[in-house]
C-alpha cells in the first residue's frame, strides 16, 4: 500500500508534509529528505492520536510514501504571515460529513494543546526558550490570532457571521484570559465554519484584506486542513518547550 504525501517548500527553506488522505497531518523538516522521515513517524504518531480520541484508524500494512504533489517558491513558509501551498486536492468541495470530521478532530486538537499547559505555572508560560520568538502564553494567542486569520479568507461574509458568533465584540473577545480566548474563539470559529464552507463549493478564491499576500490562493478545504495542521504543529512546538519529544505519548485531559 502506497500514502500519498504532499510537501511544500519555499524562501525560508523549510518544509512542510502532510497526507493527503490523513487529514490534519503536519510535519516540519529543514530538508526534503527529513520532512520524508519525520512523515513516517508521524504515521504512527497519527494512528495512536485516532485511538486515544475513540477511533478507529485505517488499516495500513507496511505503507509506503509516494510524493503525489510537491509545491515550491512558498513565500516566508512557515513564519507568521507567511504563505502556504494550495495544492490539487484542497481544490474540491467539502460535503458535510467532512466538515463535521474536521470539526471534531479540531476539538482533538484542543484537548491535546489544553493537556500540554494544564497546571503549568505562570513563570513557565512566560519562558522564551533559546532561539524560540515567543513564549507559551504567547503561543496560545498566536494560535488564537491564527484561527481568526482562517476563517477571514472565506471572505467578508465569515466576518461577520464570526462577528456575530461571538457573543460580543471582536476585540473584547481579543482582550479575554488567553484560555479563554481559546474557548471563545473557537466557538465563533467553528459556528462560521459551518456556516460557510457549504457556500464556498470548489471555488479557489484569494483576499486581500489582513495579509501581505493578497494573491495568496485558497479553497474551503485549505481553510480546514490549515485548522488542523496549525494547532497540531504548535502543540509539538510547546512539548518541545516542555522538554518533551514532539510525538512522545499524548497527555489525556
Amino acid at each position: 500500500m502506497r500514502l500519498a504525501a504532499a510537501l511544500e517548500t519555499g524562501t525560508t527553506g523549510l518544509w512542510y508534509g502532510r497526507f493527503i488522505d490523513l487529514l490534519g497531518t503536519h510535519v516540519r523538516a529543514a530538508d526534503r529528505d527529513a520532512a520524508l522521515e519525520e512523515l513516517k513517524e508521524e504515521l504512527v504518531y497519527h494512528q495512536e492520536w485516532l485511538r486515544l480520541h475513540g477511533e478507529t484508524p485505517p488499516r495500513l500494512d507496511s505503507p509506503a510514501i509516494t510524493v503525489a504533489e510537491e509545491v515550491t517558491g512558498v513565500n516566508l513558509l512557515g513564519e507568521s504571515g507567511g504563505m502556504v501551498a494550495l495544492f490539487m486536492y484542497d481544490v474540491r468541495a467539502v460535503p458535510p460529513s467532512l466538515l463535521e470530521e474536521c470539526v471534531r478532530r479540531m476539538d482533538y486538537n484542543r484537548c491535546d494543546l489544553l493537556a500540554q499547559v494544564r497546571g503549568l505555572s505562570a513563570e513557565s508560560m512566560s519562558v522564551v526558550p533559546p532561539g524560540k520568538k515567543r513564549n507559551i502564553t504567547q503561543i496560545l494567542s498566536h494560535v488564537c490570532n491564527a484561527e481568526e486569520w482562517y476563517v477571514s479568507r472565506l471572505g467578508p461574509e465569515a466576518d461577520r457571521v464570526y462577528e456575530s458568533s461571538l457573543g460580543m465584540s471582536v476585540e473584547e473577545a481579543d482582550a479575554l484570559p488567553v484560555l479563554e480566548r481559546l474557548e471563545t474563539v473557537r466557538r465563533g470559529c467553528v459556528e462560521t465554519l459551518r456556516q460557510v464552507v457549504s457556500g464556498k463549493g470548489d471555488r479557489v478564491f484569494t483576499r486581500a484584506e489582513y495579509t501581505s499576500y493578497p494573491g495568496e490562493r485558497w479553497t474551503a478545504h485549505k481553510v480546514l486542513r490549515r485548522f488542523l495542521e496549525h494547532e497540531r504543529e504548535h502543540i509539538y512546538n510547546i512539548r518541545e518547550y516542555l522538554g518533551l519529544r514532539p510525538r512522545g505519548p499524548i497527555l489525556k485531559i
